[in-house]
């Protein structure tokens, strides 16, 4: 039953980065043209998510040490579940963005804020959904310090990619955007 667990995690991840390659072609074949586009985030993210996942490899194997266990079939569930509740999230947030989604940081003409779904408790949840999936994911390492590698390069992706957009989107969409970001949290409720 493990085998068919991990089996469905790894159909999970391609299933994952195909719906987001479709989504970002979609998307910009269907927005508005920008006005600004910024890039260098995206590819930083990838570039840093990418060496996380990388470089969690080799950690898993030096340091069987801090291994913990997640081979059960209970375990490697709730691993599943929590991939997938990320990516519906973040499939969700995509979806109530609409066309103002991009894969980069950007701006259209007429771009509003967007205060409805999931972006009525938090500013970012595609990237809480994205952070929520990766931390399940990187569960499967099976290692404690190989986990905090993968979750470490993750987490600074996407406090870079936060600072860039809100920085973006403040100059752009001026008091809507601060007021909007004044009373909601960037990723947890209630949290942060």
């Amino acid at each position: 039953m493990s085998g068919d667990i991990d089996l469905a995690i790894r159909i999970t991840l391609y299933a994952w980065l195909a719906c987001e390659l479709v989504l970002q072609v979609r998307q910009l074949l269907s927005s508005s043209p920008t006005e600004r586009t910024e890039w260098r985030s995206l590819l930083l993210f990838v570039a840093l998510t990418g060496a996380a996942s990388w470089a969690a490899h080799p950690v898993a194997r030096a340091a069987p040490a801090l291994d913990y266990s997640t081979t059960s079939p209970a375990a490697r569930l709730a691993v599943l579940l929590f991939v997938w509740a990320g990516m519906g999230l973040r499939l969700w947030a995509i979806v109530t963005l609409g066309r103002f989604f991009r894969g980069t940081v950007h701006v259209q003409r007429d771009h509003q804020v967007v205060r409805s779904g999931p972006y009525r408790w938090v500013r970012h949840p595609a990237y809480s959904g994205i952070l929520l999936a990766g931390l399940a994911l990187g569960v499967t390492f099976d290692n404690a310090a190989a986990l905090l590698v993968f979750a470490a390069g993750g987490a600074m992706a996407v406090g870079y990619r936060i600072h860039v957009e809100e920085r973006f989107l403040s100059r752009a969409l001026g008091s809507a955007y601060t007021q909007y970001a004044a009373v909601t949290r960037r990723l947890i409720p209630g949290v942060w």
